[in-house]
């Protein structure tokens, strides 16, 4: 079969980035013919793949959305299968990692811009009752929400598996000399204790939360991967840094592709979110060995209680929930058994299926149909 993934914006270091790509690699293998559609690309992304760009303009992000949609959905004839990563239109699969727009309130500002308008457009593209999209779930309060706000019909949604890549599980890391190898190449010392973070908008991701404690915690130092020095994102660090008087205890590396590796050389991370359908980094933590603190609003997090790896941090959030997190974890003896209880948790329960079965979805066009 001839089948598009499209995504609007694809780079290495995203959640949803890397499972299109994973998925674009499962299909291949099967002897499909894949293509990525993506408007723009950012990064060292891997050769293997088969990437068409879609140029698009637009002055904003709602806009270029839009654009984008209205862009892949003129490839669909060229194609099986048009499955979209992201809320798009005319699509046979959605594998949809974002949260349900339409739950939630308006805006004031909405009523002066398009932008609730035309998300709720794309939204319900895929699920207004009786269009013929379906809907990959990645949380059960995601497809909640997603069937209470639309009444989409149940055999359309599917909640997937975790969707954990196998080959970014390697808690053998802590132990066979790339956690001391990771620790030289940041430059931290042997007592420091590292607080691991990867984002990408450190507001979403509560990275500004994660700075304001570092002040509370002269022993640490926090290490961004996804952030890049000089990025209108990493301007943002270094003014919330300056202001913490935290500066010189944070490390911002840009895009990684070596989290497995870098979660190695962590003691601890650190992701108090304020909106995280998921939050894959939270479970690839926990099986990797690397103890977490993470917000309840993330989908994963309920894998951090469940194995024992970490703290929950209830809502609403509040900074003294963290700062009694960050206390408990700041004993290397606690660490230990949290990072134990993770890499147990990782060899002894199946969080590896779903990107496989999301293939099999796509290929079969129903959740019930697998491919032959």
């Amino acid at each position: 079969m001839k089948i598009a993934l499209a995504i609007v914006s694809l780079f290495p270091s995203g959640g949803l980035q890397r499972d299109c790509m994973a998925i674009a690699r499962r299909l291949a293998a099967r002897g499909h013919d894949v293509t990525i559609l993506a408007s723009r690309r950012q990064g060292e992304l891997p050769s293997d793949l088969n990437i068409d760009l879609l140029p698009v303009s637009a002055w904003s992000n709602h806009g270029r959305d839009l654009r984008f949609a209205e862009a892949a959905a003129q490839r669909k004839r060229d194609f099986d299968r048009l499955v979209g990563f992201g809320k798009l239109i005319d699509l046979d699969v959605l594998y949809c990692a974002d949260g349900c727009d339409r739950a939630r309130p308006a805006r004031w500002s909405d009523r002066f811009t398009a932008r609730r308008r035309v998300k709720l457009d794309l939204e319900a593209a895929s699920f207004a009752p009786g269009r013929p999209t379906q809907c990959l779930l990645l949380s059960r309060d995601q497809l909640d929400d997603f069937a209470r706000a639309w009444g989409t019909e149940p055999e359309r949604l599917t909640l997937m598996p975790p969707t954990i890549d196998r080959a970014r599980r390697h808690p053998e890391f802590r132990a066979d000399g790339t956690r001391e190898r990771m620790r030289d190449e940041l430059g931290v010392a042997g007592d420091a204790t590292v607080w691991l973070a990867v984002a990408a908008h450190p507001l979403t991701k509560g990275l500004d939360r994660a700075v304001a404690a570092l002040a509370g915690f002269p022993e640490a130092r926090l290490v961004v991967a996804g952030v890049a020095e000089g990025s209108k994102q990493g301007r943002l660090m270094r003014r919330l840094a300056g202001a913490a008087n935290v500066s010189d205890r944070i490390i911002l590396l840009g895009m990684r592709r070596d989290i497995p590796e870098l979660m190695a050389g962590a003691d601890l991370l650190i992701h108090p979110a304020r909106v995280d359908t998921t939050g894959t980094v939270i479970l690839e933590a926990v099986v990797n060995g690397l103890p977490v603190i993470a917000t309840a609003v993330c989908g994963y997090s309920v894998h951090v209680a469940a194995a024992q790896a970490g703290v929950v941090l209830p809502e609403p959030f509040g900074p003294g929930n963290l700062n009694e997190a960050l206390r408990q974890a700041s004993a290397p003896a606690c660490r230990a058994e949290w990072s134990r209880n993770g890499a147990g948790y990782g060899a002894g329960h199946d969080l590896y299926s779903g990107l496989d079965r999301a293939a099999d979805i796509m290929v079969g066009a129903t959740a019930g149909t697998p491919e032959p």
